[in-house]
């Protein structure tokens, strides 16, 4: 009876650990087993792709499989962002994007095909960076008070390029703050904006500091403000927003990594990890002194805690501003 006992408990015991084992593939299998996927909403060339290649360079250095950045691009974001949300939970595909599909969209578009809180798993913030205002060589604007004297001097005539939800939600607010009309531009990427801002086809533009620091420093464009309430560190000699009393509601740009939702919690604390030992090291740092990034360090719960405020602020900025994508 005893030896018959106890072997009825090993198989118990056994058939515990296969149940759990199929429940989680995770559990039987170290991670990661097979190469990581790292997909960008954007094209190539935006901030958001250059932050995405760090990231991947530093998974593959740390955790010893290869990882790839993959572009998505189209939609404000929402076919990457829909991609990732639909894949396997299981730590192999990951989501770098902004606050545009991951806290925006939710209130810009009627019908979203993803939850940006309820379909992921917030990982870790890389980092935070100011949005800033540009001016052609050409325009007459070299303040963003001369920009709203030229708008008022000349009502629907300036315009505003604009290649993300944030630059065209600075524009509405920008309108109402100052009762001015501009026209606002509309581009698929970042790429093509910056080729007209330097030919002039376009006057001005509200965009991510990353990929402006580049046409900045080469003379192409000029910088206006930086979107912010302080000055920033890589151009201290240039005027916040707020120092010509415009509110632009904390329009700061942030870069974080998403999985699917449901993604294992022993991975997600590994991927946090080890993406937030790697944000402090030399190779990041130097990116962040370069183009201008404030590097962060949170736990998933914090990132958690961050992104439900930052949908509570889009939904407030598109009823104030009335803007809508669909």
């Amino acid at each position: 009876m005893k030896l018959s006992t106890h072997l009825t408990r090993c198989a118990r015991l056994s058939l515990g650990i296969l149940i759990g084992a199929l429940a989680n593939p995770a559990a039987h299998a170290a991670y990661p087993d097979q190469p990581i996927t790292i997909v960008v909403p954007f094209g190539a060339g935006s901030g958001t792709d250059a932050i995405a290649r760090m990231v991947a360079q530093g998974l593959s250095e740390e955790l010893g499989q290869p990882a790839a950045v993959a572009n998505k691009p189209g939609a404000g974001g929402i076919i990457g962002a829909s991609f990732v949300a639909n894949s396997e939970p299981d730590g192999h595909t990951l989501l770098v994007a902004t606050s545009g599909p991951m806290a925006a969209n939710a209130s810009l578009y009627s019908k979203l095909p993803y939850d940006p809180l309820a379909d992921f798993e917030p990982i870790a913030i890389v980092a935070k960076r100011p949005m800033v205002v540009l001016a052609s060589k050409e325009a007459k604007g070299k303040t963003l008070n001369e920009i709203v004297a030229e708008a008022k001097a000349n009502p629907g005539k300036v315009n505003f390029g604009s290649s993300n939800t944030t630059s065209r939600v600075f524009v509405e607010l920008l309108k109402k703050s100052k009762d001015i009309q501009v026209e606002t531009v509309l581009y698929k990427d970042v790429s093509s904006l910056m080729t007209d801002l330097i030919s002039g086809r376009v006057s001005y533009a509200f965009e991510d500091a990353g990929p402006s620091l580049t046409q900045i420093k080469a003379d192409r464009v000029n910088l206006v403000a930086v979107a912010d309430k302080k000055r920033a560190g890589f151009a201290p000699d240039t005027a916040a927003t707020s120092e010509d009393d415009f509110d632009d509601h904390g329009l700061v740009t942030w870069y974080a990594v998403f999985a699917p939702k449901n993604t294992p919690p022993d991975v997600v604390a590994k991927l946090n990890q080890t993406i937030n030992a790697y944000i402090q090291g030399p190779a990041m740092k130097k990116m962040a002194d370069d183009v201008g990034l404030e590097l962060t360090n949170v736990t998933p719960s914090e990132f958690k805690e961050f992104q439900q405020k930052e949908v509570t602020k889009w939904q407030h900025l598109v009823e104030l501003t009335g803007v809508k994508l669909d």
